[in-house]
């Protein structure tokens, strides 16, 4: 451990920047193109790969019974390693924010330890599913939006969004999400995307860009050259897809051509489309494997940079997903990503400890190793440190401290939540209903609830006791948490479950084939009588899957992908929105109506037809 600290501070390797204060960054900004130039001329080879890097600390060190703790202070150890190594940019993630106070003072002292320009600060800030801030206005999310088609409301969601990262200190966020969810079975993108539809998503996307961009915040639209027709998750392995290049031209090539004019960065898929590069790679158990676009040179620099003619920052998706890190060798893969045309390289190595540190530096020799003997990469070293570098400059990125007094008045201000709100309301859709919505609520209903987790029958129950309180009614709850999928569930265990119930709240999250608990709990309400409102908590499709169903809506999104402390965070609004769009009050007023119309086709099982389309919703 002490060899590594002090080889961060002797190797003469890493240690010739100063740090740009603000006043000559400021005239630097005058003439970005030229000074962009001159600063890269004049860096040294560590200086030029640190800005091209970008790593994440999610956690640093274990407590006493070994569990990793997350990094919410900056440690000298990381500041170091930012310093010495030149590093360009750091992703936060959820784990690295508490609150709003601390999270301007992790990023004010993030800025402080950089070693010469101010640092991107990036953050997965897409809303819905995808949220880092634990406190902050998370919006509905993309497929949701997608369901109001109002470009007017995905800007304002950009605009929300760009103010609150601005009052934050993050100047980069890694949103929005183009590609088309045009496979229903697709694991990691579903609710993420706006649309199967690529028009529609790329004006929604455009709109939320134009947004976000009037607070100075930079956008990074995503997975390049699309992520949205796989049956496999990248975080886990490596996705194919199998369609012509006429296919992907069509479909989903579209939004990113769309949006390429407005965003500042495009961030790589870790998926093999053989039509766009149809050569293979060695892993390193010695499988061959197609070449992932995030390393392909005829994807990346002949597709994307020549005749798209794109001119903004490539980034690669994280470096550490399955996909990659499974396949191939780390250092090796950094190589081959800059040779393909990525400018930045996100967390390739993975820094927990002090003593990951050697991962870094192994990085940094072996790519200097490589680049003295291969003009190629030095020169796309050159090349990508320059873009980034000038997209620093253009863009008046700044290291100036931010007031954690003025984020706390901006950041899940009131304002920002009811309008959060007021776009789930717009968002819910009805898919189904046969004289059981809205149903009529009374005083002393009883309405039980089944999901497959405890606490989404909890934020369930909290929002229905909320709308009896508003209502100044009494009402019953009763949950049980059933595993959608299995089959350990009797029908005489469910019937004593719904037993004197009024209405019964089915909350299915992503179904497939063959849900028996599922199905059993409707067969069971409706030989009863009982009624049965099937909510789609997260993809629209759940319908698909089931027969029998009389009331059906989707809400698009309940809890979202980061797990803390073994718990998900929920997505209250859009749980709210659509719990308030099943009832009438007790003197026949609706509460909301549906108004969404679903953003995608709801297709069978077996994918070969539609049953709901496109466009479809239905109204009171």
């Amino acid at each position: 451990m002490n060899k590594i600290a002090l080889s961060l501070c002797l190797l003469s390797f890493f240690c010739s920047a100063k740090v740009i204060t603000h006043q000559q960054l400021a005239d630097l900004w005058q003439s970005p193109e030229a000074e962009a130039k001159q600063l890269v001329e004049n860096m040294s080879f560590a200086e030029k790969l640190g800005q091209m890097l970008m790593l994440g600390f999610p956690h640093w060190g274990i407590d006493a019974e070994k569990n990793v703790l997350a990094m919410t202070k900056l440690k000298p150890e990381i500041a170091n390693i930012i310093h010495h190594y030149h590093l360009g940019s750091v992703i936060l993630f959820r784990d690295n924010l508490i609150d709003t106070p601390q999270t301007v003072n992790l990023i004010n002292a993030l800025q402080q330890a950089r070693s010469n320009l101010p640092l991107f600060i990036s953050i997965d800030q897409e809303g819905g599913y995808v949220t880092r801030l634990r406190i902050g206005t998370e919006m509905p999310g993309n497929m949701a939006l997608g369901a109001t088609r109002s470009k007017q409301l995905s800007e304002l969601v950009g605009m929300i969004h760009g103010y609150e990262l601005m009052h934050l200190g993050f100047n980069f966020n890694f949103a929005p999400v183009v590609d088309i969810n045009n496979n229903q079975d697709n694991p990691i993108i579903g609710v993420r995307s706006y649309s199967d539809r690529p028009q529609l998503v790329a004006e929604m996307a455009n709109s939320y860009i134009q947004g976000i961009h009037r607070y100075a915040v930079l956008t990074a639209i995503k997975h390049f050259p699309g992520h949205g027709n796989v049956t496999a998750d990248s975080h886990l392995s490596l996705p194919t897809i199998n369609i012509s290049q006429q296919q992907w031209r069509k479909f989903e090539l579209l939004p990113f051509r769309h949006t390429m004019p407005n965003t500042d960065a495009i961030i790589t898929a870790h998926i093999v489309i053989p039509a766009l590069d149809n050569h293979k790679l060695t892993t390193i158990d010695k499988r061959q494997v197609g070449v992932p676009a995030t390393l392909s040179k005829p994807i990346l620099s002949g597709i994307l940079r020549n005749k798209l003619n794109y001119q903004g920052l490539i980034i690669t998706d994280v470096m550490d997903m399955g996909a990659i890190a499974k396949n191939f060798d780390a250092n090796w893969v950094v190589k081959q990503a800059i040779l393909a045309g990525n400018d930045i390289i996100l967390m390739p190595v993975k820094i927990t400890a002090i003593e990951d540190v050697t991962k870094l530096e192994q990085l940094y020799h072996y790519l200097k190793t490589e680049a003295q003997s291969n003009p190629e990469l030095d020169r796309r070293i050159g090349e990508s440190a320059y873009r980034v570098v000038l997209s620093k400059l253009k863009n008046r990125i700044s290291a100036q401290d931010k007031s954690a007094q003025q984020a706390q008045q901006v950041v899940a201000a009131k304002i920002d939540k009811d309008i959060e709100n007021m776009v789930a309301d717009n968002a819910i859709t009805l898919i189904k209903n046969s004289n059981v919505l809205p149903f009529q609520l009374k005083n002393n209903n009883k309405i039980v609830i089944f999901s497959d987790e405890k606490a989404r029958n909890q934020l369930i129950k909290k929002h229905l006791l909320a709308l009896a309180d508003e209502l100044n009614i009494n009402m019953t709850t009763q949950d049980d948490v059933v595993t959608m999928m299995a089959d350990d569930k009797t029908e005489q265990q469910l019937t004593t479950k719904m037993q004197n119930s009024d209405l019964i709240i089915l909350a299915t999250y992503n179904l497939k084939k063959a849900p028996i608990n599922a199905q059993r709990i409707l067969n069971v309400a409706n030989r009863n009588a009982i009624p049965v409102v099937v909510i789609a908590t997260n993809n629209p499709y759940d319908i698909a899957y089931l027969r029998g169903v009389k009331a059906n809506i989707a809400i698009y999104g309940i809890t979202g992908f980061d797990a803390i402390n073994n718990n998900r965070n929920n997505l209250e609004t859009n749980i709210r929105s659509g719990l308030r769009t099943l009832f009438l009050t007790p003197n026949k007023r609706l509460i909301n109506s549906p108004t969404g119309r679903l953003p995608v086709d709801i297709k069978t099982p077996d994918l070969d037809r539609t049953l709901y389309p496109y466009g479809y919703g239905l109204v009171y």
